[in-house]
């Protein structure tokens, strides 16, 4: 009974998350496409999130077909090493430019006449390289060739469990500690901080200089933006941390199936919601998204009233000789 709602809760999850999260996507590029936001170190930093987002969904695919429709995919101890690598390259990226995002909207609220200097593209496109260096770094420990099936016949990824190797240890005990620490808690901190650090600053500039109606709905947006995105993270991400430092520490059949299609929505959900929530959110986000839609609706029509007015002759019978004349 148990098996049979742990993979209902996988399957359903699954299909009411990454197809939306797949939209979402699509539209999130599209929005920040947009001359004014690409220019920007912060739609800059969302563009590169949207991409890490998409490529952690893409390698979801193959996990839901085998884990969850019990399809049976290639059993390749390569395939196996490069799906570990792009989940953990991809979350470890995606965690910290949720934080280079949170530091860019701090800095610019502390130090608004140094933005302009701080919060450049260039600036932000050396973070971006350095995060996806340390990701990289980080996640290369799976390419060895130790790396490959928990057990034969397993589709489980990882070292034997029955080697009692020096990475076997790493990697059962150790390596989910790590990966709790450096991408769920230490990012959930620091953008915990960088919100507290802007709230503050607001209500502090409030108390000397009325804002403007105008100002102060947009003040108030981005801190409901910075909050809904730092609840989410920490609702999605914190039990798949926690349920798998248990997961390899213990038996594989000790865990609820219940509790594993559970936490794997909630992680999966994790990368599907950043556009919805900017949308719920942010007015301005809205409008920029209507704005480039319509764009994007005009730019289509045009290509279509351009091969409209392609005009091909029509072939016409000649009645003398039978043979058709092109007019």
């Amino acid at each position: 009974m148990a098996d049979i709602v742990g993979q209902s809760i996988s399957l359903y999850g699954y299909w009411l998350s990454v197809p939306l999260g797949f939209v979402g996507h699509i539209c999130s590029l599209i929005i920040f496409s947009s001359k004014n936001l690409r220019q920007s170190s912060t739609g800059l930093l969302f563009i590169l999130l949207t991409l890490s987002d998409t490529l952690y969904l893409g390698i979801s695919i193959r996990d839901f077909l085998t884990f969850t429709v019990k399809w049976t995919t290639l059993q390749s101890e390569y395939l196996c090493r490069f799906r570990t690598f792009i989940v953990s390259f991809s979350t470890v990226t995606s965690a910290w430019l949720l934080i280079l995002i949170a530091l860019d909207r701090c800095i610019r609220i502390h130090f608004p006449y140094r933005q302009a200097r701080i919060c450049t593209q260039k600036v932000a496109i050396c973070l971006i390289i350095f995060v996806c260096v340390c990701s990289t770094l980080f996640a290369s420990h799976v390419l060895q060739s130790e790396f490959s099936f928990t057990a034969p016949g397993s589709n489980l990824c990882g070292p034997a469990r029955s080697s009692g190797t020096f990475y076997s240890i790493f990697y059962f005990n150790t390596w989910p500690i790590l990966q709790l620490l450096i991408t769920y808690m230490i990012p959930s901190c620091i953008m915990i901080v960088c919100f507290v650090g802007v709230y503050s600053k607001l209500r502090f500039q409030q108390t000397l200089v009325v804002a403007s109606t105008r100002k102060e709905r947009m003040q108030r947006q981005m801190l409901i933006l910075m909050i809904s995105s730092i609840i989410c993270f920490i609702i999605c991400t914190i039990p798949y941390a926690i349920y798998r430092i248990f997961y390899l520490r213990s038996a594989i059949n000790s865990i609820s199936p219940i509790i594993t299609g559970a936490v794997s929505t909630l992680m999966t959900m994790n990368y599907c919601y950043n556009f919805y929530i900017h949308c719920l959110t942010s007015q301005l986000f809205r409008q920029t998204f209507i704005q480039q839609l319509k764009r994007v609706f005009i730019w289509c029509k045009r290509q279509i009233g351009r091969d409209g007015r392609t005009v091909y002759p029509l072939p016409t019978i000649n009645r003398k000789g039978g043979l058709p004349i092109i007019n």
